[in-house]
């Protein structure tokens, strides 16, 4: 007789069901091991995931907990620019409204 193994194919599964199997696993009393075996996972993997959720968490609390959004600092040169482009189209708007009106009032005589 041969020795077959049978290699199993990973299942790739989403961030949402790997943080559904570590809610799972750390309820007081969960059966771990089970749990790890109905998703064909091991026990590394699990490590795995705690530490990615742990890294994760750590690095939304250490942000800034104010809402909105974030403050950025913009170099001076880059703000001035932005404001002579700014007046520019503001002026570019303005003349073509003139001729616009321009434009209406001659239709109109005729």
């Amino acid at each position: 007789m041969e020795n077959i193994t049978v290699k199993r194919e990973r299942v790739k599964l989403t961030p949402e069901q790997l943080f559904g199997i570590f809610m799972e696993c750390i309820s007081a009393g969960a059966p771990v091991k089970q749990i790890l075996e109905r998703y064909g996972l091991k026990a590394w993997d699990l490590v795995a995931i705690r530490k990615k959720v742990r890294e994760a968490a750590l690095e939304a609390l250490s942000g800034n907990l104010a809402r909105g959004r974030r403050k950025s600092v913009v170099p001076l040169e880059q703000y001035q620019n932005l404001g002579k482009e700014l007046a520019e189209t503001k002026e570019a708007l303005s003349a073509i409204g003139y001729e616009f009106a321009l434009l209406k009032k001659r239709v109109n005589l005729v």
